[in-house]
């Protein structure tokens, strides 16, 4: 498939969440490398890590008002979520739709979020074709509205496609683009002195996302306790912004000076993938960021899908690693700092026969070139 060779401008919109910026600034990434010549606009969230992270790339970042159809269980609720996502929509259609003029946009990517949902409408009004990429198994309600209309919709999970009812969109299996750093951590020296760690010790990362998961932060905290003597682990827990301040103090009080484990905490990292170099083992929710950039890196993982995500998609995206044998799934619901310990002590028994057997499978996901596969369709000369 032939790329052009001729100068375009591509605008990229998603955000909200890191699990839609990180593909994103994966492929931004590849076009930059790879295709110079290409003018890259973003549209994102003016919340989040978003408009430090793009611009720091070289990448023009506008932020326009968008709001998320916020699940509720009541029939009230759920009208007050649809009034307040029509009125966020329409400033953010208009200032879409300005964006994309005054930039001559030639084509949209939407890497997932709300904010796609002026955008997207906006290439819609003004004609311009776009396409759409899916993280999670089972693809989102916005994604959904809009596939039937998009230039190609790109999927991370080859089975999506039983979820999609209508064939109108050019599907194609493209993976989740990983950013760089990540894909090529196996590559690089580990530093575990800069995270206060050593080496020759089995190390667990664990998190819960920017912000942090307060079941996983208490189970690692227990898990903590029941290792204490144990001096062949090691643990870093990144507790998300919201719980550092608690979980440091209640380390501070819990640590005595014997014991033989090391367990650090951090609030956050900007980039995962300094700490994907040093992780024998990942401890995580079941985002598709965190599915592919494991797999990517070659980390065996024990996933907790978390419960309330939209139709359960963590749980779909957890059981794809899990069949391939790449991890463990424990519900949220089970999750203790026992039942941690326990499958830790399995896979490491028998001089960690089933830790190795983990470690020694590659999915097929983890080798996909994702962003090659969707600029060069991006880049293509018939997109008008």
């Amino acid at each position: 498939m032939k790329a052009a060779d001729t100068k375009k401008n591509i605008l990229i919109t998603g955000g909200g969440t890191g699990g839609h910026l990180y593909p994103a600034i994966a492929v931004i990434e590849h076009l930059q490398k790879n295709h110079p010549s290409v003018n890259i606009t973003f549209i994102g969230s003016g919340k989040g890590s978003g408009k430090k992270l793009i611009p720091g790339m070289g990448i023009e970042f506008y932020a326009v008002k968008a709001r998320g159809l916020a699940g509720s269980s009541g029939a009230l609720g759920k009208i007050i979520n649809y009034f307040l996502f029509l009125i966020y929509l329409i400033p953010g259609f208009l200032s879409s739709f300005n964006i994309l003029k005054k930039k001559k946009i030639d084509i949209v990517l939407g890497m997932g979020g709300y904010i796609c949902a002026p955008v997207v409408l906006a290439a819609i009004i003004r004609r311009i074709p776009f396409a759409l990429h899916e993280q999670n198994y089972i693809p989102g309600r916005l994604n959904r509205l809009f596939y039937g209309r998009a230039k190609y919709f790109f999927i991370s999970f080859e089975d999506t496609k039983s979820f999609l009812k209508s064939r109108n969109a050019n599907i194609v299996f493209s993976g989740n683009p990983v950013r760089g750093s990540i894909k090529n951590s196996r590559d690089v020296s580990p530093d575990h002195k800069k995270w206060g760690l050593v080496e020759n010790r089995f190390t667990i990362i664990a998190f819960g996302g920017s912000l942090g998961a307060k079941k996983i932060n208490d189970a690692i905290m227990g898990l903590c306790r029941i290792f204490k003597n144990n001096d062949k682990i090691q643990i870093l827990l990144i507790a998300g912004t919201r719980f550092y301040d608690n979980i440091k103090n209640e380390m501070e009080k819990s640590q005595n000076s014997g014991d033989r484990i090391i367990f650090k905490v951090l609030p956050y990292i900007d980039e995962i993938g300094q700490i994907y170099r040093i992780a024998d083992l990942v401890i995580a929710r079941a985002g598709a960021s965190t599915v592919f950039e494991t797999a990517a890196a070659g980390i065996p993982s024990i996933l907790i899908p978390y419960p309330f995500a939209i139709d359960d998609h963590q749980s779909y995206n957890a059981r794809y690693l899990a069949e391939q044998g790449k991890s463990i799934i424990i519900k949220d619901s089970v999750l203790s700092a026992g039942l941690l310990a326990e499958n830790i002590n399995r896979i490491q028994a028998d001089n960690m026969k089933i830790y190795n057997k983990m470690k020694s499978i590659s999915p097929a996901i983890a080798l996909m070139e994702s962003q090659q596969m969707i600029s060069t369709r991006l880049l293509e000369d018939d997109i008008g």
